[in-house]
């Protein structure tokens, strides 16, 4: 470590390299509490907000926040909305924003979600046989795979094969070790989808999300093309690097807890909660921006137009005020009204989704590999920063039992 917590509070670097460790950076977010409701940083967390931004760090603070579009802003500064490409649902405000979200909600209803769920079993259930004979595995390959492969084959409609490398390119996009890194990263991935989406224009309709979006019409005209790649690429990010990372967090905290394990294998019903609190202690997404639109008060502070602001969902989650013994993994608490997956008008649009493949996820698991834990010849290997988090490598051993078919 270069610093300690008290000094990183004094002004947040969201990528700092002590930030690579899985505890380190909530020692970070209780100081920044402890200061007050809101900390300031003058480094930049997108280019919209190159000089730095305000960082709500309390529960009731985010909350507000987020309920409070006509004041915090979803679109980023003009020099910031230059930089961006296309009409992108995530920096849209009410009224339009809610009628672009009309048009994706019906793909992400519980009822569509709950179907999928033999589908999502079968496609775990292939990842877990790759090495179910062998007695050792790597299950940050299973959490890394299977959301893509879920996401791409039943509603996005893109190759399966495509998966490896759209992973990789957000992953580059999100956690680059330099700005040229990720604009790189970001420019491959929309290049990518551009193409996909330019190959399905002279092909017949499907019902997948693609199609959705070159239908779709709002307020009497289609969206540009631009936009339609656009928000695929937004959804292709949501969808795979979120999810994945919170579930690798699951897999090496029941590896290294064999009775929380044993826990969820004996209480099955149990599972829907300990999901909950999993994405509450771990989510991997730990901020959001927003523009201060007006003049506006909260608790105590006041913001003026054009102020940026970050919204940090993982600091909100970890506030004893909302949370009792916030700190602690516990997975059958009752009262989790967490942000892992935000809060108003932007709440997450894929939650029913992220909630099913997470679920099932850890069900197959537990089922198929009751008794695994973390390999004690080989390390697991982590990365994060303020951005997301989670482990790439989560090696398990277990008794070896045969493949599903």
């Amino acid at each position: 470590m270069t610093g300690t917590p008290e000094k990183h509070a004094e002004n947040w670097d969201l990528r700092h390299a002590d930030f690579n460790d899985n505890d380190f950076l909530y020692d970070v977010y209780s100081v920044m509490r402890g200061n007050g409701p809101f900390a300031r940083t003058d480094k930049p967390f997108l280019p919209s907000n190159p000089e730095g931004a305000w960082v709500a760090v309390g529960y009731a603070e985010c909350v507000q926040i987020l309920q409070d579009w006509e004041h915090f802003s979803s679109n980023p500064t003009p020099e910031g909305a230059e930089r961006l490409t296309g009409d992108l649902v995530i920096t849209l405000d009410p009224p339009r924003q809610q009628k672009f979200r009309k048009v994706l909600n019906p793909y992400f209803s519980p009822a569509r979600m709950k179907a999928l769920r033999p589908e999502i079993g079968t496609e775990t259930d292939r990842l877990i046989d790759e090495f179910i004979e062998d007695g050792a595995g790597d299950l940050a390959e299973v959490a890394w795979r299977q959301p893509g492969i879920v996401f791409f084959k039943f509603l996005l409609g893109m190759p399966v094969d495509d998966v490896p490398l759209c992973v990789e390119l957000t992953d580059t996009a999100l956690n680059g070790a330099t700005e040229q890194d990720r604009m790189t990263a970001w420019g491959g991935l929309y290049r990518h989808l551009h193409d996909a989406v330019t190959a399905r224009l002279d092909q017949p309709p499907r019902d997948d999300m693609i199609d959705v979006l070159l239908a779709a019409e709002i307020d009497g005209e289609k969206l540009a093309f631009g936009d339609v790649v656009s928000n695929a690429m937004l959804l292709v990010q949501a969808g795979l690097e979120t999810t994945a990372s919170a579930m690798s967090f699951a897999y090496h905290y029941l590896a290294t807890n064999p009775a929380e394990r044993d826990r969820l294998i004996a209480e099955p019903d149990l599972l829907p909660r300990a999901v909950e609190e999993f994405i509450r202690f771990a989510g991997s997404i730990h901020g959001i921006p927003r523009t201060v639109a007006k003049d506006v008060e909260v608790s105590g502070c006041q913001f003026a137009p054009g102020e940026s602001m970050i919204v940090n969902y993982a600091s909100a989650n970890r506030d004893e005020q909302q949370f009792p013994d916030a700190d602690r993994c516990i997975l059958d608490r009752r009262e989790n009204r967490h942000l892992g997956f935000g809060a108003g008008v932007h709440r997450c649009l894929g939650s029913n989704l992220a909630r099913l493949e997470f679920q099932v996820g850890l069900e197959r698991v537990l089922t198929r590999m009751p008794d695994f834990i973390l390999a004690p010849d080989r390390q697991a290997k982590f990365h994060g920063n303020s951005v997301t988090r989670g482990f790439r490598s989560v090696p398990v051993v277990f008794t070896a039992s045969e493949r599903s078919r």
